[in-house]
């Protein structure tokens, strides 16, 4: 599938729009906004919610290698 990207570096919003080059529908869009500036308890709360996702990624991850790993053990999956 091939793609066009569209960006646009408005000094206060960026944005990026991905597009499908055979169909031009738009499968990603994204702006980034503006918000008020945070609170140091919300900056906090923001860094540990971004470490906790950090976290679980690794930990879905590691399951899913573990699980690939020991089904071509027991030979359940061969490719």
């Amino acid at each position: 599938m091939t793609n066009n990207t569209n960006t646009s570096f408005k000094a206060p919003n960026p944005s990026l729009q991905i597009c499908d080059a055979t169909s031009c529908s738009v499968r990603m869009a994204w702006e980034h906004s503006r918000q008020a500036p945070l609170s140091e308890e919300q900056q906090m709360l923001q860094a540990l919610q971004r470490e906790e996702a950090a976290h679980d990624l690794v930990r879905r991850r590691f399951l899913l290698t573990t699980e690939q790993y020991l089904k071509s053990d027991l030979g359940v999956c061969r490719t």
